[in-house]
């Protein structure tokens, strides 16, 4: 039996964690009733120093194995889920964000992983409709509609994805912290022969518009973080590239916040 421990981070977040842990609870039982031999051993919910006190009621009333954890100070999102990591026992580490509802079947793909295949990554769909919002999706869309499943990607999202606990821990987990900072796992994987792979039936929903001060540092924080050189030239191409979207406003965001991105991953550390 495979043992899947959930690892959730979260700040001041009440609603979101409700919902995506309610959507969690779904996925449960219906991977109890799949006939996967795998089951939901732990949820280990990182509270990062929230300043309500009833930031994660949610989890106090939750039907899931649900343990949680709280910084003292606020350590972000990267330094939560390593935090989270050392307490989880499963098989297999699975990641969601915190405003994140996986699909029915999220935990039946996650299991789905072998020495082969010891990583995967999957699908994020928006439910909110900002600019940003839209912005963000194009992005993703984007870079979905060049990915074949189980294609190798350079990427392991901290909000959707899931990993063979012991290949993580063999690899030195996530090096890196900050907004991409999950991604420093992909590299490592990618450099012992047994990349990420892009499963597209990993589906979460997702809360993608947060403000723009939150889009513009998240920008800048995922090409700080990036794990790949980038050249002037290779810089020009991205942001040629990257105004995506199906209007000009949408285009117009993504130009700007791609810009931030490469400046970023340009003086970035090496």
């Amino acid at each position: 039996m495979v043992r899947i421990s959930v690892i959730i981070p979260t700040r001041d977040r009440g609603a979101d964690l409700r919902r995506c842990l309610e959507a969690l609870a779904e996925c449960a039982q219906r991977l109890d009733g799949s006939g996967v031999r795998a089951k939901l051993h732990q949820v280990v919910v990182v509270d990062d120093a929230s300043a309500g006190g009833h930031a994660t009621a949610a989890a106090g009333s939750s039907p899931l194995p649900v343990e949680v954890l709280r910084n003292r100070a606020r350590a972000g999102a990267g330094a939560s889920r390593r935090l989270g990591v050392e307490l989880a026992t499963g098989d297999v580490l699975a990641f969601l964000d915190d405003d994140a509802a996986p699909r029915g079947d999220w935990l039946i793909q996650a299991a789905d992983l072998d020495e082969e295949r010891p990583a995967i990554t999957g699908r994020v769909l928006c439910f909110d409709d900002s600019l940003i919002s839209q912005a963000r999706q194009a992005r993703y869309d984007a870079r979905y509609v060049r990915l074949e499943r189980d294609a190798p990607v350079g990427f392991f999202a901290g909000g959707n994805s899931s990993v063979l606990a012991e290949t993580f821990h063999q690899v030195g987990g996530f090096s890196r912290e900050g907004t991409g900072g999950d991604n420093s796992l992909a590299g490592a994987l990618a450099e012992r022969g047994s990349p990420v792979r892009f499963r597209p039936e990993l589906v979460i929903a997702h809360r993608n518009g947060k403000g723009w001060r939150r889009a513009v540092a998240d920008a800048w924080s995922a090409g700080r973080q990036h794990t790949e050189r980038m050249t002037v030239a290779e810089g020009a191409r991205a942001l040629r590239e990257g105004a995506v979207g199906g209007t000009a406003a949408v285009r117009e965001v993504n130009r700007l916040l791609g810009a931030v991105h490469v400046l970023g991953r340009l003086t970035g550390p090496r």
